[in-house]
């Protein structure tokens, strides 16, 4: 009882919690949603729904759509979306001793000129060294037709997208040029759709990084060559022959002797590059540049980008890493000498302390020489599996991937065809889960819900094509994301379109995750 509290305070606040509650005043009547009323023109305009059903949903628009507020589509403002590093999983930059970075379409972007390059000196090794038809020497490189994250099936030279759970988004499907039917793509994969990890990693090719748009480019017209000059082919063999153009042009010297001759040809300018770097620098993290590639390419890209004193930017060079080896093996570093020659002795810590380009080598030992070991480091690359992934799992390393295509992506979505199919879709979508709460006569009920199941197909058939004709969003198709939306997700925890979005941030930007549902019955 208050009484028995000793202070005249507690007395007080006792009194004040022990009131009744009085009682609730009744809800006041909501205003009718007119919106809702509004929206029936824009959805059911161009619509191919059944006239009967359109008067359905005209009659009961107050209990099938959703508040307006559901139906907006919220972007914020186009330049801070463009710029903008989105977070997986929260990190403060404070904590960030370490930055390091991928060459290749991470310090430095590469214009379509690059893409045209490794088609063609491909395709010259099919048709000179492997004796493919004449007519291949017509094809060139589309850069409207593949995207980032495809996959080659050796078995049925399909070029196709996955979704996160493996399923096969059938409209996708694509045996040389041409997209095949539904029925074609069951005869192929069955009712279910769907193909387990085994079959992958036995018998498909995942193209998965920028450098494989030209080979899957290649694939496609090398099995439709073969369709049109009705010649009998094993879809395996023709994916070994380009497997092996592709990897004669990375690794005899062609491409990179090409474009190292004429950065300006093959290079995007970056002229912040070298003032963010340096900012970086002064704020007192340490750089590091780690790639595959030979120390004379990545030199030729670096001095046109940065000038000819580049390596003064970083406390290590890493080149030849030969990733994602490179976070598993045991491997010792050695030094490349000044006159360019690799030397036989193991790098120590002196080398280190030096500034010597370092040569080969594995995480372990980067971590014995440095003692950069956890979440202090931060690389930023492009190739999910070989560059980010693995850091991560064996050594706890935070991880950002640059991707390319975000940037054009997002322009998309500020347009209003978008913004009308995203709306009409949200709207239908709505529909069919509210219409089943309505007392209708079955009959009519399973008539509406089919309407509106193939609307929705419709919707979702014309969307995609903004994005790419032939397969649509690199991180979505229909309601589900991507097998490489999945992938940027589980192993990455900032992603970018460039990385001078990343530099600009402040050097003690604390990034938290957006929230997502991860389920349906997450709250909002």
């Amino acid at each position: 009882p208050p009484s028995r509290l000793r202070s005249a305070a507690a007395q007080r606040l006792m009194r004040a919690l022990c009131r009744p509650i009085p009682p609730l005043a009744a809800p006041r009547a909501r205003p009718p949603r007119r919106l809702a009323h509004e929206l029936l023109p824009r959805i059911l305009q161009g619509s191919v729904l059944p006239p009967r059903v359109q008067d359905l949903i005209t009659t009961h628009a107050e209990s099938l759509l959703p508040p307006p507020a559901a139906l907006r589509v919220k972007l914020p403002e186009l330049g801070a979306r463009l710029d903008r590093v989105f977070c997986n999983r929260e990190l403060r930059m404070n904590d960030v001793k370490v930055i390091g970075f991928d060459y290749d379409y991470t310090l430095v972007s590469y214009k379509w000129a690059l893409q045209d390059l490794v088609y063609e000196r491909a395709k010259n090794y099919l048709l000179q060294r492997l004796r493919y038809p004449p007519s291949l020497g017509e094809c060139s490189f589309d850069r409207s037709f593949p995207i980032r994250g495809l996959v080659f099936d050796r078995r049925h030279g399909v070029l196709m997208k996955l979704s996160y759970s493996l399923a096969i988004h059938a409209d996708t499907v694509h045996l040389g040029r041409r997209r095949l039917q539904h029925d074609e793509v069951i005869e192929l994969y069955g009712d279910g759709l769907h193909v387990p990890m085994g079959e992958i990693s036995e018998h498909m090719i995942i193209l998965n990084d920028l450098f494989s748009l030209s080979e899957a480019c290649l694939l496609a017209d090398v099995v439709q060559l073969a369709i049109d000059a009705d010649i009998p082919f094993d879809p395996a063999a023709l994916a070994a022959d380009v497997s092996s153009a592709i990897s004669w042009v990375h690794l005899s010297g062609a491409l990179h002797d090409t474009v190292a001759a004429d950065p300006n040809q093959y290079l995007e300018p970056s002229p912040r590059l070298g003032e963010m770097l340096e900012q970086a620098r002064l704020s007192g993290k340490k750089l590091f540049l780690m790639t595959n590639s030979s120390f004379a390419f990545a030199d030729a890209g670096m001095r046109f980008l940065l000038g000819d004193q580049w390596q003064s930017l970083f406390d290590v060079v890493v080149t030849l890493a030969q990733k994602p080896a490179f976070y598993r093996r045991d491997s010792a570093f050695r030094v490349m000498s000044q006159h360019g020659f690799v030397k036989w002795s193991q790098a120590e810590h002196a080398d280190v302390a030096k500034g010597r380009v370092l040569v080969g080598g594995s995480l372990r030992e980067l971590a014995r020489l440095t003692g950069w070991t956890g979440r202090q480091v931060l690389y930023v690359g492009d190739h999910l599996m070989a560059d980010l992934a693995e850091p991560r799992r064996q050594a706890g390393w935070a991880t950002a991937a640059i991707v390319r295509e975000l940037e054009e992506e997002l322009l998309i979505q500020t347009t209003e065809q978008y913004k009308d199919y995203h709306t009409r879709a949200l709207a239908v979508s709505s529909m069919l889960r509210r219409l089943q709460s309505l007392d209708l006569p079955e009959e009519e009920r399973d008539a509406a819900l089919d309407a509106l199941e193939a609307e929705r197909h419709r919707i979702r058939c014309c969307a995609p094509g903004l994005y790419n004709s032939s397969f649509g969003s690199v991180f979505r198709h229909n309601a589900d994301s991507t097998a490489y939306a999945f992938a940027l997700k589980q192993h990455v925890d900032l992603y970018t379109s460039r990385l001078e979005n990343l530099l600009a941030y402040s050097p003690h930007h604390r990034f938290y995750a957006t929230r997502c549902k991860i389920l349906p019955h997450d709250p909002d």
